[in-house]
């Protein structure tokens, strides 16, 4: 173990200067297109051609790629052609991608600049009431529109038992659906099931329904401005889900929400949730595989979400009546996909 000292305490600290300034070069070279148009010309771009490309002004531009060639996001050949470093036009490139990371870059970038009303809530615990615009709603699930495919190509190859409900014909609900994205990938990939989804974002559903609706999913899949504590449903549904939406629900509803989704579904239908590994110890809390939720957990606590930890997400589903309850990490610990049955 390296030793800690005043020197390495300020290189942990320079580093994390560094990371800021890292992450807002690469979010500045994502909204001025820097990033597609080296992707599109895998040989490289001298500043020169791609300020012409862009519209870029030219002294500037220089010192963006210079800057990124220090941080080794590009590196240039001997004729000082400017391109992506090995891999980073999957994660920084090609927008299709699902390694594609910009989305997360971006909301960083956006909820760093929301950091200040932390303060408020640190003072005063209460949460603030920024996250209700349509702005950060769409910046929200921007990150997440990759889920689906996890579901399709991580999770349901190794879950077969529920991807044969899904292809025989079920009924599903997406508890928390936000616009809409998984379920409608959902429908187009399982053509024999029907999908519903509620959740408390306005824009979110406003979103959704303009979807189906291009799509021609009406048929097939819904949505409802419905928060989970109020939900009607009763023995109706084969599958509920809540994806990334369990550690989003107000304490003070949670149980309730879980409960109403055990009553929402069938004997035997299945309850899947899909969320951010949690710890419960301390000393956990320098454990990679809870970097995700450790950093969701410190912003998102600002609008009164909290997360739970294992043995706690395994009570509340106990606690509903839930049985058979078991666990599997998707993404190299990334998230936790947890199954339970009615």
């Amino acid at each position: 173990m390296e030793e800690i000292n005043a020197k390495t305490q300020m290189a942990k600290i320079r580093s994390f200067e560094k990371g800021f300034m890292a992450t807002h070069l690469i979010n500045l070279g994502a909204e001025l297109g820097i990033f597609t148009a080296l992707n599109e010309n895998k040989e490289g771009l001298t500043v020169s051609e791609l300020a012409v490309k862009l519209g870029l002004h030219e002294p500037y531009l220089k010192i963006w790629c210079q800057t990124a060639y220090h941080f080794k996001i590009l590196d240039a050949d001997d004729q000082v052609r400017f391109k992506l470093q090995p891999f980073l036009d999957e994660i920084l490139g090609d927008k299709t991608n699902f390694k594609n990371y910009l989305a997360n870059i971006s909301l960083v970038v956006k909820v760093g600049e929301m950091m200040k009303l932390l303060k408020e809530s640190l003072q005063t615990g209460k949460p603030v009431d920024s996250y209700n615009t349509p702005e950060f709603s769409e910046m929200a699930y921007e990150p997440t529109r990759n889920i689906p495919l996890a579901f399709l190509f991580m999770i349901l190859p190794k879950a077969d038992h529920l991807k044969r409900n899904l292809e025989q014909g079920i009924r599903f609900l997406d508890i928390g659906c936000g616009n809409g994205n998984l379920i409608i990938q959902l429908a187009q990939s399982f053509e024999n099931s029907t999908f519903v989804g509620i959740g408390l974002d306005a824009y979110g559903i406003e979103s959704a329904r303009s979807t189906i609706s291009q799509l021609g999913l009406g048929d097939r899949v819904a949505v409802e401005y419905m928060g989970g504590e109020v939900m009607p449903y009763e023995d109706e549904f084969d599958m509920a889900s809540m994806v990334l939406t369990l550690h989003e629900t107000r304490p003070d509803v949670r149980e309730e929400v879980v409960k109403k989704a055990y009553k929402a579904l069938k004997t035997d239908g299945h309850f899947l949730v899909l969320d951010f590994p949690y710890p419960s110890k301390l000393e956990d809390f320098r454990n990679p595989v809870f970097d995700m939720g450790i950093s969701d957990q410190f912003f998102e606590c600002s609008g009164g979400f909290f997360h739970l930890d294992n043995q706690q997400q395994n009570q509340v589903i106990a606690n509903a009546g839930f049985k058979g309850i078991q666990r599997m990490p998707i993404g190299k610990g990334m998230f936790d996909f947890v199954t339970a049955t009615k």
